[in-house]
């Protein structure tokens, strides 16, 4: 390798390492490496920072953080997308790490928008569905790098703008507005736009329900799924329509009687004071839920990072995605997302309860995670449920965990608890020794 060559690496290394914020991260695959190389070279030459993997620098673990840390720290994250990167595992990782940290995205097309939007799997197409695509071909290249730049620049230049409101910018909702993840008006991935599919939320309750202001879980679902019966087979899929209305079901707040309850319904629709349509907000839902599942899977290139970093993206946003990983079908996805929600600090009555019914997983692993967990959020309303895994869980493992989150809870309920149960055991062994 060449000195200079060897210069190159050394530097694009020291801009991942260097804690900087960069201005763009660019994801693509190395069969399209020579019209990214043109792409990066125009952005700097135009005075944007951007960040590029070479061929130079090879797969593994280390490359593997470095390029999560490079999509956590830019500000946007620009996606040279074509038949090999739409498909690649370790792309739509990044693009995920991208979404999940509320970064600006930029969609560069190689190849026409219909053709890519074949080759994507669902969670892709949702997640770059509220974005406008730029072209790229060897065709148009001046032409194309132009309007590229000038929309890096446009995105920059609202990047500042927010962030100069800083504490001025009317704060986040800490119930429902983290599901349009700031972004732009998404352009919907909808079968058709029909009056069903644009009605509010209210006038689809009103049309379908009446005035009930309660109605059976059951007769909800299978309404939506009969009005949207086509919408959910062709963008989601029978599994995928499982594992989402699962989600659904929770997002609202449905208890023992299985009931859906209109406000809650409301709620849902409602996003910074505007009541939107049942589907948008279900597409909505489904965006950010693939996001967060292809980040914290455990073959995720990017999960470590994604967990690393929860400070510095960590919000209401993440914390309800986080929630949602805790019905995913994947114990290990389970015990992950149990594990970042005790990182991210939130100890709300809905994450603690949430967390709490996890100790009743056939997994150990999830129990055990769960019992640690509570013992970080200092969870005295789990103090009964932990006393009882610590007694009588057959999994050594999870009564060692149940015992150290009493110990971390404190207080005079978990002190007087471990105590009782201390002398319990001597007595016991007392009984067996005598």
């Amino acid at each position: 390798m060449s000195k200079l060559r060897n210069e190159c690496v050394t530097a694009k290394l020291a801009l991942v390492t260097s804690g900087v914020t960069k201005d763009v991260m660019i994801s693509y695959d190395q069969v399209d490496e020579e019209i990214t190389k043109k792409l990066r070279e125009k952005l700097v030459g135009e005075g944007i920072r951007a960040w590029l993997e070479t061929e130079d620098i090879k797969s593994g673990a280390d490359i593997f953080a470095r390029i999560g840390q490079a999509v956590v720290d830019s500000s946007i994250f620009l996606f040279v997308m074509n038949t090999e990167s739409v498909r690649s595992k370790i792309c739509q990782d990044q693009l995920a790490l991208a979404y999940v940290s509320n970064k600006s995205i930029l969609p560069v097309a190689l190849l026409p928008n219909q053709e890519l939007l074949n080759l994507m799997d669902n969670g892709m197409r949702l997640e770059l569905a509220g974005f406008e695509w730029f072209p790229l071909s060897e065709e148009d290249l001046v032409e194309n790098l132009r309007d590229i730049t000038n929309q890096v620049f446009k995105l920059l230049e609202e990047i500042k703008k927010k962030e100069n409101k800083g504490n001025s910018s009317k704060p986040e909702s800490p119930v429902k507005s983290r599901r349009m993840l700031n972004r732009s008006v998404s352009r919907q991935i909808s079968l058709k736009e029909s009056k069903l599919f644009l009605e509010d939320g209210v006038a689809y309750w009103s049309r379908s329900f009446g005035k009930s202001v309660n109605v059976a879980w059951e007769k909800f679902k299978r309404q939506i799924l009969t009005d949207f019966k086509e919408d959910f087979d062709k963008t989601f899929g029978e599994e995928d329509t499982e594992w989402l209305l699962a989600i659904l079901h929770r997002e609202l707040e449905i208890g023992a009687e299985e009931i859906v309850k209109r406000d809650n319904y409301i709620e849902f629709c409602t996003i910074d004071d505007h009541i939107r349509p049942l589907w948008i907000r279900i597409q909505d839902q489904a965006r950010e839920s693939y996001a967060m599942r292809e980040v914290f899977k455990m073959d995720s290139s990017v999960r470590v990072q994604a967990i690393e970093n929860l400070g510095k993206f960590k919000s209401v946003t993440v914390i309800d995605a986080l929630r949602d990983l805790l019905t995913d079908k994947d114990p290990n996805v389970q015990a992950v997302a149990i594990i970042s929600l005790a990182r991210t600090g939130a100890n709300d009555g809905k994450t603690v309860s949430n967390v709490m019914r996890c100790l009743r997983s056939r997994d150990r692993i999830v129990r055990e995670a769960s019992c640690l967990s509570l013992g970080v959020m200092k969870a005295t309303v789990s103090i009964e449920k932990l006393v009882d895994l610590w007694r009588n869980d057959i999994i050594s493992n999870v009564r060692e965990a149940a015992l150290a989150a009493l110990r971390r809870i404190g207080g005079e309920k978990a002190e007087e608890a471990i105590r009782v149960t201390t002398v319990l055991e001597k007595e016991i062994r007392h009984l067996k020794t005598s």
